[in-house]
């Protein structure tokens, strides 16, 4: 897809579908890139938005062992060894959750604030930072979150391999089986935020994510034959990685190349469809700068 300019507005051209590449998709956001800094093209825009002020990412690890038993789908008289055993896991059943427990000793807070994705901020109003306010402008007050890190769900696991029996015969198994969790990490982070004498306090948003790893720990001979099952002794280690964000309300003033305008799409309605957004009544305003646009 590429635009152009025709009558100072932005066209959109589709000649090649470029939607569709080999089974897969590119995607549009409706958005064109000029080439060059042109300000009768690239408008200022005031968007009212949060910035991060400061931000800590906090890594944990939990380390579990498993024992566990599964039929192959063959008897298991005769068995040996094993080989080719490989072993994974899946943590897309897997929940983390960050729960704060106190701010520098704080255990009750205001209602939440909404954030970005869904995501409850913690509303960071209560902290009284008059003492950094009163020492300089653009100093923080440094704060103390105390958390619990609730990991619960399941994980599932994949193991498969060849059982060698002692005829020299050999036979492919593979299992898979889940794993329930229900633990809780405690945790502590220091963070600075801004002053909290303002129309819009600064707020508090953490989120997280865990991956998994099966180890193997004496390799193949994890694996035994117990009362006619295969035992796999394993150390499953969860990566969980939160990050925790300081947001504070601003508005910016950004250049923009305007607003996103999809493609056109024909059809009985024509041009007879409802507007999505207001339309913009403020006059386009062009600073005198020593900047030079491109020719």
């Amino acid at each position: 897809m590429t635009c152009g300019t025709h009558d100072d507005k932005k066209i959109y051209s589709n000649d090649v579908d470029t939607r569709s590449v080999g089974g897969c998709c590119k995607a549009s956001a409706s958005c064109c890139t000029p080439e060059c800094y042109d300000p009768q093209k690239i408008t200022a825009e005031c968007i009212f938005v949060e910035k991060v002020y400061d931000s800590k990412v906090v890594k944990k690890e939990l380390d579990l062992v498993i024992s566990e038993r599964f039929d192959p789908g063959f008897p298991t008289e005769g068995i040996v060894g094993f080989d080719d055993v490989s072993v994974s896991c899946s943590s897309k059943g897997l929940k983390v959750i960050p729960k704060t427990i106190s701010v520098n000793g704080v255990t009750e807070f205001p209602p939440p604030i909404p954030g970005p994705g869904g995501i409850e901020q913690l509303n960071l109003s209560f902290i009284d930072t008059s003492e950094c306010d009163e020492r300089r402008r653009h100093v923080g007050t440094p704060i103390i979150i105390e958390q619990d890190i609730e990991v619960c769900g399941f994980v599932r696991i994949t193991i498969c391999g060849k059982a060698i029996f002692a005829s020299g015969d050999s036979k492919e198994f593979t299992s898979t089986f889940d794993v329930m969790l229900d633990k809780s990490l405690t945790g502590f982070a220091q963070l600075c935020i801004p002053s909290t004498n303002a129309a819009f306090p600064p707020s508090l948003a953490e989120f997280c994510a865990a991956l998994c790893k099966v180890i193997l720990p004496a390799g193949i001979r994890s694996l035994s034959v117990v009362d006619g099952h295969i035992q796999v002794y394993a150390a499953l280690v969860i990566c969980i990685k939160c990050e925790k964000k300081i947001k504070v309300p601003v508005q910016l003033c950004v250049l923009s190349t305007g607003f996103c305008e999809p493609e056109e799409q024909s059809g009985l309605c024509g041009v007879d469809f409802p507007d999505l957004f207001p339309r913009q009544v403020d006059r386009k305003e062009i600073c005198d700068c020593s900047c030079n646009p491109c020719d």
